[in-house]
């Protein structure tokens, strides 16, 4: 496949599928701005843009779509969801619904050596953070609410948490990670999901979760609102009101 001229798509894990490159392709030419939230999407263009088949193209597409990041037009191809601060909002309701019901169950199930390891994970994660870490940084983030919602036992809501937030995360990795003036916060709110582990204190997990990913939104919400990232909810309503005129 060619590589993307921008986002981290274009240096994909050994042995990736050739589809989920293609995803990934997509996303970082969405967050860099190459493809605009509203913009149609046909199999022909991305198979001459990314240089494989229709068949990875396709699948590619179609996974986006049951992850809400695209909508399929009748006969038309699919266009690209509208990152609005409406969209960001919901994803998040859906994020912190999800989150916080696995944090809850994880500390009714963690045994001494889950809660070693997450502590031991926190703290590397901690002084990754407070070297300007970045991205990598971030990445590490991704691992340790990971191991945490792994201990729940439930598969099936870590995969919808997994595609239905795929598109936030990389508009977050757009901005290049942490930066100095959250470093303390996001440690902090760290710290209190350990704590509520630690004691195996179901409610106070679920609701130190529920706080990390609040502000995690309002964090990312001011980052969008100063750089002004959001595309406008009058244009989306818009768009979706001709896309429907034009399938009927």
């Amino acid at each position: 496949m060619k590589a993307s001229p921008h986002g981290s798509a274009s240096v994909p894990p050994l042995n990736e599928p050739v589809y989920l490159r293609v995803k990934r392709a997509i996303l970082a030419d969405l967050v860099s701005g190459e493809f605009q939230p509203g913009m149609h999407l046909t199999i022909d263009a991305l198979t001459s843009r990314y240089g494989v088949s229709h068949m990875p193209i396709r699948e590619a597409l179609r996974q986006l779509e049951g992850e809400g990041i695209l909508i399929s037009l009748a006969h038309r191809g699919f266009k690209i969801e509208a990152v609005t601060e409406g969209y960001i909002r919901r994803i998040y309701d859906i994020r912190v619904g999800i989150e916080s019901l696995l944090a809850h169950r994880a500390a009714e199930l963690a045994t001494d050596e889950d809660i070693g390891d997450i502590r031991r994970m926190h703290e590397e994660l901690s002084a990754l953070i407070r070297t300007g870490g970045g991205m990598p940084a971030a990445l590490e983030n991704v691992k340790f609410h990971k191991r945490i919602y792994s201990i729940a036992r439930n598969p099936e809501a870590e995969l919808i948490l997994e595609g239905r937030t795929r598109v936030v995360r990389t508009v977050g990795d757009g901005f290049g990670g942490y930066t100095p003036d959250t470093f303390e916060a996001v440690i902090a709110e760290h710290e209190k999901m350990v704590v509520a582990l630690e004691r195996k204190d179901p409610k106070a997990a679920g609701d130190a979760v529920f706080d990390h990913v609040t502000a995690a939104r309002d964090r990312l919400l001011g980052k969008m609102a100063k750089t002004h990232h959001f595309a406008s909810e009058i244009s989306e309503q818009t768009d979706e009101k001709t896309s429907q005129r034009t399938a009927s």
